[in-house]
């Protein structure tokens, strides 16, 4: 590692970084003994049962989302549904409103729009409170299903890659 005592004018030797590691023996990995375990032998890797594995994780994660953006497509399709009634009831709103002759017509005409307004709005967030809820069961049902093949792949895995003690 130093230069046999060689030094470059200071007082550190001169260092070969690129021999710092040079004495230490490293053992193969195929060749490791332990008492404790016998020989040890590295477990077969399936690589393309992984492969597989993931093909399936992005499977299953490609699906998850088409599903939430169908959902949320047919969400803003409705919207944009409810939207348009909105502008027209609020044109037929503004008509008998102004057709009205006695005040307490037009409060009554008021109110009554403002109540079927209100009711529509519930009518509205439940019906995109379910949506929500049935886009987010259905994505975790997607996910949680493919979780649960992927650690039965894993146990399948571990179980093939196990070396036989001898």
């Amino acid at each position: 590692m130093a230069a046999k005592g060689k030094t470059n004018g200071t007082m550190f030797p001169e260092w070969d970084v690129t021999k710092v590691w040079a004495d230490m023996k490293m053992p193969e990995l195929g060749d490791m003994k332990m008492p404790e375990f016998g020989d040890m032998k590295m477990p077969e890797f399936n690589v393309d049962a992984m492969v597989a594995a993931q093909q399936k994780n992005m499977e299953a994660l490609n699906l998850a989302n088409k599903t939430v953006v169908e959902s949320w497509q047919g969400f803003a399709k409705k919207q944009a549904e409810l939207w348009q009634a909105a502008v027209e009831d609020t044109g037929v709103f503004a008509q008998n409103v102004a057709s009205a002759q006695e005040p307490t017509d037009k409060v009554a005409k008021q109110a009554a729009f403002a109540k079927s307004a209100f009711e529509n709005s519930l009518s509205t967030a439940r019906e995109a409170q379910e949506i929500a809820a049935k886009t987010t069961n259905k994505t975790v049902d997607i996910v949680s299903k493919r979780w649960a093949e992927s650690l039965d792949e894993a146990v399948t895995f571990v179980g093939k890659a196990t070396p036989k003690a001898a």
